[in-house]
């Protein structure tokens, strides 16, 4: 397996060069403003369709860059800091500055949320990293998490569409959420928003987080519940009369590719029907079921056989130790499957990122347990403790890609042989 995971990267890497439906000839002024881990390279394939040049434009990305007529400018993802929100304010004096009429395109991916961010009156950016921090480890869904990011920022769940409702706006998303539901994608900043300040309260509640948050955050959402605070624009409001969406790339797309890869080869393929979006340990479970049975039956594709898994997985941490959903994935698929007859599997995040880690994510077989014991490391004490990222730094299954400039969603690659 470790001789196709240059192969899977390269795939990934790849899968972002799209050709994007500019609906007509364009006649007016054409602007690129953009925020996420793929939006970049998004900006960089629209520069090549559009008939002429940019006039100005403004990205926040993770990694330095740079785009003829376009300023770059860096974040930080997972948790926003002040150079992110100065970013931020830069990206809406730009979009505030744009002349009625004038054609937007706007290049969304997955880390936007982090990435273009505009506190409200009386939120610290410390404050909103800190809530962030407690909703990524909490096991709330992407969905979850989105909604109260949305009533956090002033730019976040349409606010942005909101400020750009005078141009001809044109929205591309790169998807990394299950079912590719725009208003989740990055929280959705030029599209209307649906849920409400009570839905972020109960989330928070529900994930027993609101006593943890800042008070801040408390008293902001509180006020938006009792309506001093107006809600974020609906996806009926008026204000999107002009506003196009076009998702041009979505982790389906990248599965068929890695399965056009792998028949190639000579594997029988299986992909997933839809994204997964569910608790680490549950989607664990779900395929080394599918691998027993392949070994089993036959089912559902037959040896050599090349299984192919893509979603968001969630993961509660109790523990104190280092990893990413990837590396915890594939430690937990590691104990499943231990001793099967040559059971292989790569999980992988499509952004190069997992976690807080240097990993993009971990590659482990049916013996990597076995061979762990061996050496006295207990690979359930790694995974209790949320300590992934150590356990396969011992085994060496650690998979470092460096950011791929893509986003989507995480991917797993099984090998029954």
């Amino acid at each position: 397996m470790n001789k196709y995971v240059d192969s899977i990267v390269g795939i990934i890497k790849g899968a972002l060069s799209v050709s994007v439906n500019l609906d007509g000839k364009i006649s007016s002024r054409v602007w690129i403003l953009g925020a996420g881990k793929a939006s970049v390279q998004m900006a960089a394939d629209l520069y090549e369709e559009l008939p002429t040049p940019p006039h100005d434009g403004i990205i926040i990305s993770p990694t330095e860059d740079y785009l003829d007529n376009i300023q770059i400018f860096k974040g930080t993802h997972p948790y926003p800091d002040e150079d992110t929100v100065a970013a931020s304010f830069e990206l809406k004096s730009v979009a505030e500055s744009i002349p009625e009429g004038d054609t937007v395109f706007f290049c969304l991916s997955g880390g936007a949320s982090s990435l273009l961010i505009i506190p409200p009156f009386g939120i610290d950016t410390d404050e909103l990293a800190f809530t962030y921090k407690l909703l990524l480890e909490s096991g709330a869904s992407i969905h979850e998490m989105n909604v109260v990011r949305k009533h956090l920022c002033d730019l976040k769940g349409g606010k942005l569409g909101e400020l750009l409702s005078h141009t001809n706006l044109i929205t591309l998303v790169s998807s990394d959420v299950p079912g590719n539901d725009i208003s989740t994608i990055g929280s959705g900043p030029t599209v209307g928003d649906s849920s409400t300040f009570k839905d972020a309260e109960r989330i928070l509640k529900e994930y027993i987080l609101w006593n943890r948050v800042p008070l801040s955050i408390q008293t902001h959402i509180q006020l938006g519940i009792e309506g001093v605070i107006p809600e974020n624009p609906k996806p009926d409001s008026a204000l999107f009369k002009n506003h196009k969406v076009q998702v041009i790339n979505s982790a389906e797309n990248l599965a068929k590719l890695v399965s056009d890869y792998f028949v190639v080869k000579g594997f029988d393929t299986w992909v997933l029907p839809e994204a997964y979006s569910d608790d680490v340990r549950s989607v664990a479970k779900m395929i080394s079921s599918k691998a027993i049975s392949v070994l089993s039956k036959g089912d559902p594709a037959k040896k050599p056989a090349a299984l192919i898994f893509y979603g968001e997985s969630t993961v509660e941490v109790k523990g104190n130790g280092t990893g990413g959903r990837n590396q915890e994935l594939a430690l937990a698929c590691a104990i499943s499957l231990e001793g099967q007859h040559k059971v292989t599997m790569i999980s992988i995040g499509t952004d190069g990122v997992d976690g807080p880690t240097d990993a993009a994510g971990a590659i482990i077989d049916s013996h990597t347990t076995l061979k762990a014991r061996k050496k006295k490391i207990s690979p359930e004490e790694f995974l209790q403790k949320n300590d992934s990222y150590y356990f396969h730094q011992k085994m060496d299954t650690l998979i470092k890609t460096g950011p791929t400039g893509n986003n989507l969603m995480d991917l797993q690659v099984l090998i029954v042989e």
